[in-house]
């Protein structure tokens, strides 16, 4: 029978493996999945991602051809988390904004003025 492995067997595997190596070059970084959850409002698409131990300089978010990566290192730990969401054209990608708060980062997804819901008038003739 197989057994399925929690995100904290994973860690602690990580955690295992990058205690044998002292210095980590980026590249053998482990990349790890962050649980993320999504909430949608009117006017913005909101993406909380678990990122703990991650601070604000080891994070790189870039927006490039309607995609955001998001890549939060933990390099004295041997491992990273990477994420990639594909937007739609609804987002506004020069209004995204982002804020790290106790290993919870808050990716702020505005939307298009022009691109909301709205109700449309009938009119009678």
């Amino acid at each position: 029978m197989q057994t399925m492995q929690t995100t904290q067997d994973t860690h602690n595997t990580v955690q295992n493996r990058s205690e044998e190596k002292s210095a980590t070059p980026r590249a053998q970084l482990a990349y790890l999945t962050p649980a993320i959850d999504v909430l949608q409002s009117e006017s913005e698409v909101l993406i909380l991602a678990d990122l703990p131990g991650v601070k604000s300089s080891d994070l790189d978010i870039e927006f490039d051809k309607d995609v955001l990566h998001v890549v939060g290192r933990r390099e004295s730990a041997g491992y990273a988390y990477k994420r990639s969401f594909t937007l739609s054209r609804d987002i506004d990608p020069d209004a995204i904004s982002a804020e790290l708060a106790d290993g919870v980062l808050k990716l702020h997804l505005p939307k298009h003025p022009s691109r909301r819901a709205r109700s449309i008038q009938v009119k009678t003739a």
